[in-house]
């Protein structure tokens, strides 16, 4: 499957076209599910589609350009996923940012990209653009989620949808006119990664090598529109924003959860079938799990297998199939907690640089510890020094701006990860070390 025309040929120019396929195919279906006051919201394809198209269109209408870079500022929510797609509609590229990062980072990561819009979560959040605004002079307006800060630059994101409305009933074709031209290999995405001497660099994907991502993971047939997945991660990495494209060729409605605190509790009140992991968030479960119990363990004096076995099944619930798990390496012990649970914990490897995802063990790989095979299309081999290596449509074009970088790391199609591995004799990639990937969170 390395030279599938599916994944290398024939699949589609972009995400967009993806979603938009998605839609036809079942307007109705759920797509979304996100916490509100009082609980949790759905909504379906079709009504994804009005507000993505609304968006797109107002950011037509502020002149925003092809391959001109919005930057999303905001945590995990159902509006960073509209504001995503909008700005690919757009033709724009999407530089997405860490809502935490201080000063610093948040000028150096929208002066390099010359992001011209920026989606802001809230009041602070453009407050902080504002103390730097000499600094960002590309951006020409921001759009806020939350709030409404009282400056004509800032649009609200009803605004900015009000204002793609009244744009659209004047152009009417301006959207289907602008994913025309927008080239498989042109820039869809500019994400930010620490380099080695503390500072940031952008990888830049293609629209090739997004929807290479999708369609290779859909392409292992683990996934469907009758699952239900759920994710806690930080929009921001690529570890979740693959899911998203997998989402798109895949069908399965996505469960967000953007509050860190809530995620334990989320997981039991979602009952999803697949969840998308960290070790981080693996180890908050583990802990919560075993401080809620202690007390009783010790009256008791229930055995920790009995006490898994009970607790971290019905908390993860009936229909779940399997955890996979990706963005840092996974401690044995750890990974034995759940098996010792019946939990199914499936590894996956990837880089930023590789789009996301390279192998995903598949649930016949189970307990082997390793992060499974190379995705359909995706070659990989280790070096004479141990160094895991990577061939892929997925693979970035190069750092923006960093030639030298580039060069460094990309060799004649292959990358060079600065990871360590070693193939097992079925071909499966086993990560020994030097795995740095912030999606850890």
């Amino acid at each position: 499957m390395a030279n599938d025309p599916v994944v290398i040929d024939k699949r589609p120019r972009s995400l967009v076209h993806m979603f938009l396929a998605r839609v036809d195919d079942g307007p109705d279906e759920d797509a979304f599910y996100y916490p509100v006051d009082g609980g949790w919201q759905e909504s379906s394809w079709a009504q994804t589609h009005e507000l993505v198209e609304g968006l797109a269109g107002g950011l037509l209408a502020l002149g925003l350009e092809v391959e001109d870079r919005v930057a999303i500022i905001a945590s995990t929510r159902y509006e960073w996923v509209l504001a995503r797609l909008a700005a690919l509609w757009a033709g724009a590229a999407v530089t997405a940012v860490d809502p935490d990062a201080d000063e610093a980072t948040l000028t150096a990561v929208l002066a390099d990209s010359g992001a011209r819009v920026v989606v802001a979560e809230d009041y602070d959040t453009v407050r902080v653009l504002w103390r730097i605004r000499a600094r960002i002079r590309d951006v020409m307006k921001v759009v806020q989620i939350d709030g409404d800060y009282p400056d004509h630059r800032v649009l609200t994101l009803e605004g900015l949808l009000a204002l793609g409305h009244d744009y659209l009933t004047e152009h009417p074709r301006a959207l289907s006119q602008r994913l025309y031209a927008v080239r498989r290999e042109g820039l869809a995405a500019l994400s930010y990664v620490d380099d080695s001497a503390g500072g940031l660099r952008g990888v830049r994907l293609s629209h090739a090598a997004l929807t290479y991502q999708a369609t290779a993971v859909a392409m292992l047939g683990q996934l469907s529109d009758a699952d239900l997945a759920y994710l806690a991660l930080p929009l921001r990495t690529a570890y979740a924003q693959s899911v998203l494209g997998v989402q798109l060729a895949s069908g399965f409605p996505l469960a967000l959860e953007g509050r860190p605190e809530r995620a334990v509790e989320s997981i039991a009140l979602v009952r999803p079938t697949i969840v998308a992991a960290t070790p981080g968030i693996l180890e908050r479960v583990r802990t919560a799990i075993e401080e809620e119990n202690q007390p009783g363990l010790l009256r008791r004096q229930r055995t920790v297998e009995k006490l898994v076995r009970t607790e971290v099944r019905e908390l993860f619930g009936e229909r779940l199939r399997f955890v996979l798990c990706g963005g840092g390496a996974l401690d044995t012990e750890l990974l034995e907690f759940f098996e010792g649970a019946g939990v199914t914990v499936l590894e996956a490897y990837g880089r930023a640089e590789a789009g996301g995802a390279v192998s995903i063990a598949l649930p016949a790989d189970a307990g082997s510890r390793t992060a499974g095979r190379p995705l359909p299309g995706t070659e990989l081999r280790i070096s004479p020094d141990g160094e895991i290596q990577v061939a892929s449509p997925g693979v970035m074009d190069g750092y923006h701006r960093r030639r030298a970088d580039s060069e460094a790391v990309l060799d004649q199609g292959w990358l060079r990860t600065g990871d360590s591995g070693i193939l097992d004799e079925e071909g499966r990639v086993r990560v020994l070390g030097g795995y740095v990937d912030h999606d850890d969170e």
